[in-house]
Formats: C-alpha cells, structure tokens, sequence
C-alpha cells in the first residue's frame, strides 16, 4: 500500500516542524514527511558579491543547481509539497519601533519582502513539481511583552529601542498573511491555514506554542500541531472539495506570480498617477557618504538641486569665486563643473576628452555678434561674454581642470541624455551645444556640419566614456537618465513633434543597451515618469514642453526613495544620536538573520 509523503520545503520555520515530527507518532494515515531546508550550507554560496558570509533568503544566492537536484528528488516522491519561505518579516521588521521603522514603513517591507521571496522560490522550483503545492503561513506574533523583553538575546536592544504595541505587530502579520496570499493566487497555489490549537484566542501564538529564548519561532508543541493540522486537511474531503472548486484555476504559466510591477492594471492603472513607480531593484543605491556629480540637459538640474537640498554630497568641483548674487547666473552650481548643459553623448565623451588632453579642438573662441568672446563648448556660460580671447582661454583651462578633479573624485555620476542632433566641425570632429551662430561664433557650411546621433552612435560614446572614466576611478557608479523634454526645434525635414519621438527613442535604446552591458551602471526612469499614460500630460506646462514642478516632484520622490540610502545607518554621526540609531537597526536586523539560521542548526 502506497504511503503518502508531504516534502516540506522551507527556511527557519520548518525547524519546529522537525523537532515536531521527530518526537511524535500517530499521524493519520500512517503519513510521511521530508523536509527540505533551504537555509542548508549545502546551499549557500561561500561569500556574497559585497564579501560577507551569509545564508541568504532568495533563490539568487544559492546554489541553486545543487538546490533544485535535491528538490526535483523528493518532490518526485511527494505527493504534496508545501512551501514556507522566510516568514519573519512581521517579526524582524515590525517587532521594535525604531525612528525609521514607522507603521507605514513597515507595512510596505513586509508587502515588498512577500513580493520578491516568494514569486522568486516558486519560479524556481514549480516547473519541476508535479504534484499540488501549498504555502503554510508562519508562526504569528507573541503576544506577552514580558516573555520578549526577558530573551536574553534581545537584552541590548529592548535597552534602546521599544518593542511596539502588541495590536500593531498583530497588524504586521495579517498584512503579511494578506501579501501571502496575493502571491499565491497569482501561482494557483492555496495558503493553508494554521491550526486554532497553535492560536491562542486574541489572534497571537498560543502560549504552549512559544520557544524559550526565541521571540519568533515556534516549539516541538507548535511543530507537532501543524504537522498534524496539515496531514489531516492534505487527505481529507475537505480538501478534495477545495481542489475540486480550484479545479477552474489555470496551470502555472511563465506569467504565473510574476511582481504587480510586471502587470499594466496593477502598476499603471490602480494607483494614483502620482503613486506610480516604475523603479525595480536598482543595483546599487545612493548613500549621503557618496560623492554625487551631475551632468546633462537641462532637466538634469533638477536632480542636483534636489539632491542638494536633501543633504547629499553633492561635488562640486569648480566653486564660485567672489561673484556673488550673479554665481547661479553664470553656470554655477547647477552642475557638478561649469560645463553648462551637455545634451549629448558625444558632447560627454569629449569633455573628458578635453579634461584629460586626449583631444584639443581647433576653435577654441568664438567671436559674439554684441562684442566680445565665447567658449564654443559653454557658448552662454558668461551672460556677457568674456572681454578677451585669452581670458576665455584661461577660463576654459581652469575649467578643464575642475572637470578633471571632479572624475576623478566622484562616487556616482549622474547623466541625462537630452538630444541626438547637434553641430560638429568638419575640422576635427568637435560637437558643440549649439549650433555656430546661436550664441556665437559664424555658421560656416564649409566648417560646420549637421548630425542626428543613431543609437550605435550613442552606444559607443557611453561606452566609450565609461571605459575612459574607470581608468581614473575604478569604483564610479553611472545612474543614465533620459531628458522627458521634446525638442525645441529640429533641422531634420519633418515635425518637430516627428524627431522628438526618434531622439527620445534613441536615447532610451541606447541608456538601455549600456545599461544592461555594463556592471555599475544604472538606467533611471525619469523620462517614463513624465511622460506615461499615468500621467496623461499633467506633467507638462501649457507649452507642452516644460516640466512642472508636480512632475520634478514625482521624478524626485521616486529617486530618492528608490536609489537613495538616506537611513541613518548611513548618516554622519551628530549630537542628535543618529551613530545610536545607526547600531541599534544593524544589531536588529543582524539577530533577525542570526535567529533563523540558529533555528536550522538546532533543528
């Protein structure tokens, strides 16, 4: 006679659940049960990218080859699989209230956590079950203040930070239930319920059930309970009658529990338009310790100023000396050096170029129409010109050297790509912002060419300014954006509207390609903030070009929340005990990670 397996595939959770099966007898129907531990060494890689030990909680940092040839074994002899991955999040995220760890705040990490964990375990290891697959929600929270405050682990933290209210950590596991869910309906998969026996009457972990010195995880008692609970329900006609009203639910598909950001309804039509956030797991984030630099069109000034603002360290590599009122006026601060707008790649890459000596123009001073003298490369950079030639020669060599300082300094360089067309010398090769005869200097058709970048163009200056910029600084980051504002005007033979539509679709191609090729390289999207459906054009001014501060505002709220770090982890000490608060939330996180890995050795 066939006796029937449960494979029971989890994180720290299921260690209560060994200790429960391995001191008990009796299970109906003569019931067997496996038990896959993902916290396994077996598993885990040896360090992580950043260098630290570590056995992680998503399928990205396994051993996943070695992971999914044991799995695929068991769950070839199981005649159910049920998963419980992770499972603390209401635990070591809403346990403690901390300055940064708000209601809200909270409630958002537990829904992003549930997101990423279990769609990323159940992509991983479902195409080779075939057998019906279950989540078994975690242990809820304790509910006695007393028993938590008394864990000698916690002795240092309850010290410094208070163990929030009882009826708000309850809160934080029903919204993590709910998340749960939301996932699983997404696979086809039913959550099973816990038993009430594990429960106690107010909604939190019967008392029976809490393990000494351990403010998370379940006893034998508990693990016993459960196993019973969910051998009954797995060969019971209850659960026959919920497969069978189940039955209409498709089988998993590629698209199955995919992330909401992955689906138009969910991301793009539900929220609020000024909600909408199309950032998915940067690689890399922002810290108030990094030295930030700016550069590009004119949207790009937006990002410096609100960066500085927000107290990051924005570089500035070229400062104003004694000009006063006027220094805004005169190209200052509005980037990291006095460049003025660079709006295309090839403009980039030539900067540095200049600033290193790799490549010295052959117009280097443009005479004004109104008198006086321009730098071809920052035509309108002194609103009055310079008064001689040499002293737009000796501007453009300090300059240079500011530009050279700054590359060599920065941390993060950010870029706005803003147009494709622009002028070049037929001489040299040398591209300027504007066309000759704008601001300066005599359009010559025999000097003077027209060029409309294409998207290898644009590729290769990327590339080729990247390449260039970690040669002086190995460790720079590049965030790429795309400039939301049409063109002004366009020398092409067709609708402004027309070559706006290609410039910005070369420019997003190419961020991408860059993007995608190259490691520390980040596209950001500003550009899709402004412009998407969501918005409906609310973005723009009347002129249908400018970007209003509404849409500066989202751009920002996004940017800063996404791929910035401004926790006070990451802050600079001060008086007000943020070094403090810096210590407290790395030991809280630190003894979340520690707790779960003891419970797969003690099991």
């Amino acid at each position: 006679m066939h006796k029937p397996m449960i494979l029971i595939v989890g994180h720290s959770h299921i260690a209560a659940l060994i200790r429960g099966w391995r001191g008990a007898t009796g299970y109906p129907n003569e019931v067997d049960i496996e038990f896959l531990g993902l916290r396994n060494k077996r598993y885990a890689r040896t360090r992580n990218d950043d260098g630290a030990r570590r056995r992680p909680g998503k399928p990205g940092a396994v051993k996943q080859e070695l992971l999914l040839s044991d799995y695929c074994k068991l769950s070839k002899r199981a005649d159910w699989v049920v998963f419980c991955m992770n499972g603390n999040e209401h635990n070591n995220l809403g346990m403690f209230e901390t300055a940064t760890r708000t209601f809200d705040n909270v409630i958002s990490g537990i829904r992003e956590a549930i997101s990423s964990v279990y769609p990323a375990w159940l992509r991983l290891l479902m195409p080779c079950t075939r057998v019906p697959i279950f989540l078994l929600p975690a242990p809820p929270p304790i509910e006695a203040e007393d028993f938590i405050m008394r864990i000698g682990k916690l002795e240092r933290i309850v010290r410094s930070a208070s163990i929030r209210r009882s009826s708000d950590r309850l809160a934080f596991y029903q919204k993590q239930i709910e998340a749960t869910r939301s996932v699983a309906e997404g696979f086809g998969v039913e959550v099973l319920s816990l038993p009430d026996s594990v429960i106690s009457s107010t909604g939190f972990m019967a008392e029976d059930c809490r393990r000494e010195e351990d403010p998370s995880h379940g006893n034998d008692v508990y693990g016993d309970r459960v196993l019973r609970h969910v051998a009954a329900y797995l060969r019971s006609a209850e659960h026959a009658n919920a497969v069978g009203q189940r039955a209409g639910i498709k089988k998993p598909h590629p698209y199955s529990g995919l992330a909401d950001h992955a689906f138009w309804r969910q991301s793009v039509t539900e929220p609020a338009f000024g909600d909408v956030d199309p950032v998915v797991d940067p690689p890399f984030k922002v810290t108030l310790k990094d030295n930030v630099a700016t550069a590009g069109s004119c949207f790009a000034q937006h990002i410096s100023k609100r960066l500085r603002d927000r107290g990051f360290r924005f570089l500035l590599a070229e400062e104003k000396e004694g000009l006063g009122e006027n220094s805004v006026e005169r190209g200052f601060y509005d980037f990291s050096a006095r460049y003025g707008n660079i709006y295309t790649s090839r403009q980039l890459l030539q900067l540095f170029d200049r600033a290193f000596g790799y490549f010295k123009p052959l117009e280097r001073v443009w005479e004004r129409s109104g008198g006086g003298y321009c730098d071809p490369f920052r035509p309108r950079i002194e609103p009055d010109g310079f008064a001689t030639e040499s002293a737009v020669i000796e501007d453009m060599r300090k300059h240079l050297a500011a530009v050279k300082r700054m590359f060599r300094k920065l941390d993060v360089f950010v870029f706005t790509l803003g147009l494709t067309e622009c002028w070049m010398s037929k001489l040299d090769g040398a591209v300027y912002p504007l066309a000759p005869g704008v601001a300066g200097g005599e359009f010559d058709p025999d000097k003077h060419a027209f060029v409309n970048l294409g998207v290898a163009d644009v590729v290769m200056d990327l590339n080729g300014f990247i390449g260039k910029l970690r040669l002086v600084n190995p460790q720079a980051r590049l965030i790429l954006t795309v400039s939301p504002v049409p063109l002004v005007a366009t020398y092409e033979e067709r609708h402004v509207l027309v070559s706006t539509a290609y410039s910005k679709a070369v420019l997003r191609v190419a961020a991408e390609e860059v993007a995608r090729g190259t490691g520390g390289v980040y596209y950001f999207p500003s550009y899709e903030i402004i412009t998407g459906n969501h918005a409906a054009g609310r973005y723009f001014d009347s002129d249908r070009r400018s970007v209003t501060s509404e849409g500066v505002d989202h751009v920002m709220r996004v940017f800063l929340a996404r791929l910035t770090d401004a926790s006070p982890k990451n802050r600079v000490a001060d008086s007000s005990g943020t070094a403090a608060d810096a210590a407290l939330e790395a030991e809280i996180e630190a003894l979340g990670e520690a707790l779960c890995d003891e419970e797969m050795v003690a099991g």
